[in-house]
């Protein structure tokens, strides 16, 4: 093999493989808010149901990502208490913490479960409850919670939220639970048009606590790429991470960013001449068939290449 093509069997490797690597960023969740400006409860029944519909119509704020109507339920002393323990307290605090948040929630559809409602005085209320959020990719997420409801003349606002530790045995089943929606990824995928011929092929790693891909790039008068990838979760970066590795002897990893049904891809790799290049892929949930990848800002050496896409499918729904 020359060293052109040994050089463009690499950059297949950043623009293609590292790019069906780069799928996904899960985000940590938005603190959860639930409120009521319903009327005054008189008794404990309607303050039972008051609240009841509060969760509903906070699970409706959350789905919209609207925070004016989201920080409209909170108590202005309120505090906020997420999974590691960090406490933010005031309601401007808690406002900034969900413009943080928000951005990662486009297309996420909540819903909210209220296991428990225990009455410590009429005007205070703690509620056990379980939010679930729906990805569009149709996987979901379950977090538990616990909220002090306190009531303001004709309102139950939050006074405190409490985010509670998944169920988990063992420090695996974390790594587990940040991958879990990459889930609809697991199968065979193949390009779906003329210019590029790619078969992929993703399965789950041991408990799930990776995910392992492996596909062949045909390229023209030379032997297929193959590209072995293991996608992570780096608990110390708090980020979803790949390594890659092609059989010409290149080499990348990336981390993810998500934004909305897309995931940002920032790569960066050795060529096997000792070279360099990178890309940043955006890789786009289309529906439970199809998937679209976008390479961008794509270089080796520091000299600039175009931009590449390729849309997949499963095989059963090529053209």
């Amino acid at each position: 093999m020359t060293l052109r093509k040994h050089r463009t069997g690499a950059l297949a490797l950043l623009a293609v493989g590292a790019a069906v690597a780069g799928i996904a960023f899960f985000r940590p969740h938005a603190p959860l808010a639930l409120a009521q400006e319903g009327p005054e409860a008189k008794t404990q029944a309607a303050a039972e149901a008051a609240i009841r519909k509060a969760n509903a119509d906070y699970a409706t704020a959350l789905s919209a990502a609207d925070p004016t109507a989201i920080m409209a339920l909170w108590a202005a002393d309120a505090d906020y208490v997420d999974e590691a323990g960090k406490q933010t307290q005031g309601r401007d605090n808690i406002a900034a913490l969900f413009q943080k948040a928000l951005p990662d929630m486009k297309g996420v559809k909540v819903a909210v479960k209220v296991n428990s409602l225990k009455f410590h005085r009429p005007d205070v209320c703690l509620e056990d409850g379980t939010v679930e959020k729906t990805f569009p990719t149709g996987t979901k997420e379950t977090n538990r919670f616990a909220i002090v409801w306190t009531r303001a003349g004709d309102k139950w606002l939050i006074s405190s939220v409490r985010d509670l530790p998944a169920e988990a045995t063992d420090a695996s089943s974390v790594a587990a639970a940040r991958l879990t929606e990459l889930g609809w990824l697991v199968g065979e995928w193949v390009d779906d048009g003329a210019k590029a011929d790619v078969k992929v092929t993703v399965k789950w790693g041991p408990k799930k606590t990776s995910l392992l891909m492996d596909y062949v790039i045909k390229q023209d008068e030379a032997d297929p790429l193959e590209v072995s990838v293991r996608v992570g979760w780096d608990a110390r970066a708090g980020r979803i991470r790949s390594w890659v590795f092609d059989s010409e002897g290149g080499f990348a990893e990336a981390y993810w960013r998500r934004d909305g049904n897309r995931w940002i891809v920032g790569t960066s790799g050795v060529l096997p001449d000792g070279g360099t290049g990178g890309s940043t892929n955006i890789y786009e949930f289309v529906d439970e068939n199809s998937f679209v990848w976008r390479a961008t800002e794509r270089d080796v050496d520091g000299q600039p290449l175009a931009d590449a896409e390729v849309k997949f499918v499963r095989p059963a729904a090529k053209k």
